[in-house]
């Protein structure tokens, strides 16, 4: 696992767009990094954590059955009873939507056990249920039938697919109303300020704009722009002091 994001770091990026991050991630040459057609059940949660991941392959018959529901075994349950404080439970089911890949009794347990948020390019079932515990999840579609109808749990922590972006454990996690987008660790507390800064900047643009504007050195801004921006924050620092 990487090492642990601060709190604060995590705290800022739920304040930011998943479309900002895209941008800011694009800006240091990472172009996928947005999970694609995985969606949020509860679009008014935000989620940001750090990857705690659970690979599926297909299931095959001659597969350990005895493991289905044994807790001590089953890498599923083990996964979720490894769930710590802050981390974001992400499953790769190759994008298989023929079965759920857990339901809301385990939704439940990630919860209780402090996790940040569940991610699936896989399917939920229980989804009404899930929708009703505060907790964001992002899935790409629901089915009622159990895991084991087509998935097999296979491994805990491990580089994963998800949603066709590259997920590694300990990788910062983001959610919105939009989607889940994936950060290195590393670049974590460097791309939440600087993302941060990107939208308080866009909430100026946007307010020239909407105020009839044209875009021609508004958006992107020039240098005139740029200086009307950065005089207005003085004004409301002024304002604040």
């Amino acid at each position: 696992m990487a090492e642990r994001v601060p709190p604060e770091v995590l705290a800022l990026l739920k304040t930011v767009s998943t479309g900002t991050l895209c941008s800011q991630m694009r800006h240091r040459g990472f172009w996928n990094v947005f999970l694609h057609d995985v969606h949020p059940l509860r679009p008014d949660l935000r989620m940001a954590g750090q990857a705690l991941t659970l690979r599926y392959i297909p299931r095959r018959e001659d597969l350990d059955a005895t493991a289905d529901y044994d807790n001590l075994k089953n890498k599923q349950r083990v996964a979720i009873e490894s769930v710590e404080s802050g981390d974001v439970l992400v499953i790769d089911a190759r994008g298989d939507t023929r079965a759920a890949t857990l339901g809301n009794i385990l939704t439940a347990r990630v919860l209780s056990r402090g996790g940040a948020g569940i991610v699936t390019d896989g399917a939920f079932r229980d989804s009404p249920a899930i929708k009703a515990i505060d907790l964001p999840t992002f899935c790409r579609a629901a089915n009622a039938n159990l895991s084991n109808t087509i998935h097999f749990p296979s491994e805990i922590n491990v580089p994963i697919a998800c949603g066709g972006v590259a997920v590694l454990p300990g990788d910062v996690v983001v959610g919105d109303g939009e989607g889940v987008v994936v950060i290195p660790s590393a670049l974590a507390e460097n791309v939440a300020h600087a993302a941060a800064e990107q939208e308080q900047r866009e909430k100026f643009i946007y307010a020239r704009i909407a105020a009839g504007s044209s875009i021609v050195g508004v958006y992107p801004p020039n240098t005139d722009t740029l200086r009307e921006y950065e005089a207005s924050r003085g004004s409301v620092s002024e304002t604040h002091a």
